[in-house]
């Protein structure tokens, strides 16, 4: 996004949006979740009857994105296993990899059989791993939780560093880098389109309008100051990402190093394919035999950051959908509530992994982001 929009001016407009909307937003909706001890749903409908529906929109939203997000993250799981193996199992092309190994895409969707395809297995596999992960963190209540995410938000930052030192000192990482942080396209700022994508991007990256800062906030202590601990989530968020952004544009730039092409051209390869056929591609090319440590630590750091938003969600899931059903006098234990919520996320998750999986993930994606922006 950022190569496609002004490079440095894409950072600012992202920043911009983060200052002026997203923080704003995210501290209004703990502020709400703390007065009023409630989950997003039973919040909207205290605050007026009316918005219950508004409540339950939100549910469904949040339901669809971790859905699909679920198999976003699902895909480090194989580039993880495929990591331990010397050489890297894509070093030779690591598009043919991706596309007909990873998802068995079809060639043509003209002429391809009606419906999405077979399952792919390795997809399937991958994806019952990360719903298992995410059950036995969720369902044993929260105490269990906090202490599961102190290692899955401190390992990242900790992987995040060493990419970000070792990508740094590679042949081209100062072009990239010097992309990153030194192209300013002021005139890309006129654009309607650059802020959209901006405003796109934070909202989903900190997820106010998602019912998760309500929720959580419902948990914590009445005395406990919701706007200090806004303001350090919103700012280590954003800062994360920025600083992630340096490791990211260096290796970009050691890629476009090896290919004789330039950072922009590189970068833009958008979407899945940054992460798992630029990138893929570029750790083949770390020398003194560190490829495989570079790959595997890249690829944990993005199934642990998924993770962490997963639990966050799939708990804002099951805390309402508890809070509903004791309502109207139903209790069930919450591993009770947190297995059939995971089992039907999955369920619904299978179609990404069929053959025409990724098109379909594509299209799902799209949509949220029209509802975003």
């Amino acid at each position: 996004m950022i190569a496609s929009n002004g490079g440095a001016a894409a950072v600012v407009a992202y920043l911009i949006c983060a200052v002026f909307v997203a923080w704003p937003l995210f501290t209004f909706e703990l502020i709400l979740g703390q007065y009023l001890r409630k989950t997003f749903i039973k919040t909207w409908e205290t605050i007026r009857p009316r918005w219950l529906s508004f409540g339950w929109a939100q549910f469904l939203l949040l339901f669809i994105a971790q859905s699909y997000f679920s198999m976003i993250i699902t895909y480090t799981i194989p580039y993880i296993v495929g990591s331990c193996s010397t050489p890297l199992p894509w070093a030779d092309d690591p598009e043919a990899y991706w596309f007909n190994t990873i998802l068995n895409s079809y060639d043509n969707l003209n002429d391809k059989p009606p419906g999405p395809g077979p399952i792919q297995w390795r997809l399937a596999v991958s994806l019952v791993v990360f719903w298992c992960i995410t059950f036995f963190s969720v369902a044993f209540g929260k105490n269990i939780l906090s202490n599961i995410t102190y290692v899955t938000v401190t390992l990242p930052v900790v992987l995040m560093l060493i990419l970000v030192v070792v990508s740094a000192t590679q042949e081209g990482a100062r072009e990239g880098i010097e992309f990153y942080i030194g192209k300013f396209d002021g005139s890309e700022l006129t654009k309607l389109s650059v802020w959209a994508t901006a405003l796109g991007q934070i909202l989903f990256s900190l997820s106010p309008g998602f019912g998760t800062a309500i929720t959580y906030s419902s948990f914590v202590s009445e005395k406990e100051d919701v706007y200090k601990a806004g303001m350090i989530v919103c700012a280590a968020n954003s800062a994360f990402s920025i600083i992630a952004g340096f490791a990211v544009f260096a290796t970009v730039g050691h890629l476009a190093w090896e290919e004789g092409a330039s950072v922009e051209e590189v970068a833009t390869r958008s979407g899945t394919g940054l992460a798992f056929i630029t990138i893929a591609e570029s750790m083949s090319f770390f020398g003194g035999g560190i490829e495989n440590i570079m790959s595997v630590l890249f690829y944990v750091m993005l199934l642990t950051l998924g993770l962490d938003s997963s639990y966050a969600w799939t708990e804002t899931i099951v805390s309402s959908v508890e809070e509903t059903l004791v309502s109207r006098g139903k209790k069930y234990r919450t591993w009770q509530v947190t297995l059939v919520l995971c089992i039907i996320m999955f369920l619904f998750g299978l179609v990404f992994t069929t053959r025409m999986g990724n098109e379909i993930l594509d299209v799902s994606m799209l949509c949220c982001s029209l509802v975003f922006t």
